[in-house]
């Protein structure tokens, strides 16, 4: 008897599908990174693809089904199942042992469904501060535009956006808490976003998976997001990364049993000692600014929150291999951010009926070097009355906000990460 302890590594794919180009099928990656995270959600099996025969019989009987596949060199048939792949993990960053996640499993997982942006800038001391939305400082471009920043402020992870470079001048939006004056250190992050307006449905790489256990082996290729959920387990972010594979093999006779997994040296990401908040005013939404946004924040008393990103995956098709397909297109992004607030905020009671929109932004804690991680919406808009309070309970008053990316038009520039509708960044 053998028990079913496992585990699951990841690799990024040179060519979707991980097509070898003398044989033309699925080959394992030359190595897998093997990926700290709950161990139940690993259950990869996938459905065969089939047409029924449904052929003319001369009694009560069934024609067994042809499965879709090809034939390999020696006149086999291929096996080839189709599923999905689930991983749960929190975001533990990647500490001082790297300055981006390109390497990095996490920045594997990310990569699988959006565009990335690293920022030039680790960490720097801000020479000078004109107010919490515009402050001097050396090491940022505006390739950085678009991406988080953050700043340890009285002891609390403060995040913004970079919306306009001019030297060392930066702008920020929203802005930082009242305690950013003086001369503090301000850290960049590596950024996620959806590919948007000319680049709308890409991403940076395709993924294939590695399962291990006693006596069994599973590979999945072709592997591309298809939804982010992120949830508190008491106060630690968890992400839930659910992929599309376009191939399912099992290879069960070459099984060497779990493999230890690959920590990080960061640290997770707490929903402590961080703000969120909204801007105080609308964001330039539906044109584009030609300078870029600088607006107040509103913080709001949040207890709880939940985020889910899904991509609408489109196959590509072609007869070209067994995948039957060349690609996954993102054909659509859908993104919903839900705040529980324990004190209603009477400022955005008639955004719904107003149709006003806001920048939204989550931060946690801890910030340092390789620590951090936020979240934001730029441009956000609500899909629900926040005037409608939520009474169901037996203690206090409730207030939810649940918010959809809109049109993002305040970044000076549109390249990288620049009037991207979402980003997820995490601390380099």
């Amino acid at each position: 008897m053998a028990v079913t302890h496992r585990t699951i590594g990841v690799a990024v794919e040179t060519l979707f599908g991980s097509l070898n180009t003398s044989t033309n099928l699925p080959t394992p990656a030359g190595a897998y990174v093997s990926i700290p995270c709950e161990m139940d959600p690993i259950l990869i099996y996938g459905e065969p693809v089939l047409s029924e025969r449904n052929d003319t019989r001369d009694g009560s009987y069934f024609t067994p089904p042809e499965p879709d596949t090809v034939y390999n060199a020696s006149g086999d048939r291929v096996r080839r199942r189709t599923g999905q792949v689930q991983i749960t993990l929190d975001l533990t960053t990647i500490g001082t042992a790297s300055n981006d996640y390109n390497s990095n499993y996490l920045g594997y997982l990310l990569g699988a469904g959006f565009l990335t942006r690293a920022s030039a800038l680790t960490s720097a001391t801000v020479s000078s501060v004109t107010d919490q939305n515009n402050f001097a400082v050396t090491g940022l471009t505006s390739s950085d535009i678009g991406t988080l920043i953050g700043c340890l402020v009285d002891g609390r992870a403060d995040y913004s956006a970079i919306t306009e470079v001019s030297g060392t001048d930066i702008t920020v939006s929203p802005a930082f808490s009242s305690g950013f004056t003086g001369t503090p250190t301000v850290r960049g992050t590596q950024t996620w976003y959806p590919g948007s307006r000319t680049v709308t449905g890409d991403k940076t790489h395709s993924l294939t998976f590695r399962v291990d256990g006693v006596n069994f082996l599973t590979y999945a290729y072709g592997c591309v997001l298809e939804s982010l959920s992120i949830a508190l387990d008491n106060g630690r972010l968890m992400g839930t990364f659910t992929y599309q594979s376009a191939c399912i093999q099992d290879d069960h006779g070459n099984a060497v049993g779990p493999i230890e997994p690959v920590y990080n040296t960061g640290a997770p990401p707490f929903f402590r000692n961080s703000y969120v908040v909204v801007s105080s005013t609308s964001p330039t939404s539906l044109t584009n600014a030609s300078s870029g946004d600088a607006l107040a924040r509103t913080e709001l008393d949040c207890e709880d929150f939940t985020l889910t990103v899904t991509n609408t995956l489109t196959p590509m098709g072609t007869s070209e291999s067994i995948l039957a397909m060349s690609d996954y297109e993102i054909s659509t992004v859908d993104v919903e951010l839900t705040l529980t607030l324990s004190t209603v905020n009477t400022t955005v009671n008639d955004d719904f009926f107003n149709r006003t929109v806001r920048q939204v932004l989550v931060g946690t804690g801890p910030n340092g070097d390789g620590q951090g991680c936020a979240i934001m919406i730029p441009s956000a808009q609500l899909s629900n009355d926040p005037s409608a309070y939520d009474v169901s309970g037996n203690d206090i008053v409730r207030q939810t906000l649940t918010y959809k990316q809109s049109r993002f038009g305040g970044d000076t520039v549109e390249t990288n990460a620049g009037n991207s509708p979402f980003r997820i960044a995490l601390g380099i």
